[in-house]
């Protein structure tokens, strides 16, 4: 009897977590998208944008529904399923930066077919980081140019409350083409809602 007990314990414990992590509050508001998009007008695809902490900023242009569908497939939002990409399952945080079609079909272990993307004129940016909680949502991506090197930075969302697990986050971004390397390390910034 004492056995079972022992046993059963550590699992009662770990529902009665789980159930204090998700209870009292309201199903959030999720985005539309999995990645929410950067408004087409608000884009400079020709120029980065200065700020005064001295850094450039170039955000991602505007692709066609075909690429915002493919991506919206390939990279799941649920906690368990994995990317169809070759990351490593063994790191937080992983990001590749694309400028060839042989590149993406490497990297690419799915059956769905490939978008058509210009990799003369634009670099496509794909990754995923490992977030503590599900209600995490992807906000904006963006690179960061400093005078020697580029920062990928990622903005989250994070509603008021938060479910108790881990799951791999993706992102991806279509840029004009970028000539330098960027830093391996991704910037992350959260705002709350």
């Amino acid at each position: 009897m004492k056995k079972t007990i022992r046993l059963i314990t550590p699992l009662l414990l770990t529902v009665a977590a789980l159930a204090a992590c998700t209870a009292d509050y309201d199903e959030p508001e999720q985005p539309k998208t999995r990645q929410d998009e950067v408004p087409a007008d608000s884009i400079k695809v020709d120029s980065t944008e200065s700020t005064e902490e001295g850094y450039a900023v170039i955000s991602p242009v505007p692709v066609s529904e075909e690429v915002k569908e493919f991506f919206d497939e390939a990279l799941p939002y649920l906690p368990m399923e994995r990317s169809p990409f070759s990351f490593s399952p063994n790191k937080d945080s992983e990001f590749f930066v694309i400028n060839s079609e042989q590149e993406f079909r490497d990297l690419y272990k799915g059956e769905k077919d490939l978008p058509q993307l210009d990799f003369e004129h634009y670099t496509l940016i794909i990754g995923q980081m490992i977030m503590g909680g599900v209600s995490y949502y992807l906000d904006t991506i963006e690179l960061r140019i400093y005078g020697d090197k580029n920062v990928l930075t990622i903005h989250t969302r994070e509603p008021q409350y938060m479910y108790c697990a881990l799951y791999n986050m993706y992102f991806w971004g279509v840029f004009p083409k970028i000539a330098k390397e960027i830093d391996k390390s991704i910037l992350w910034l959260n705002t709350k809602m």
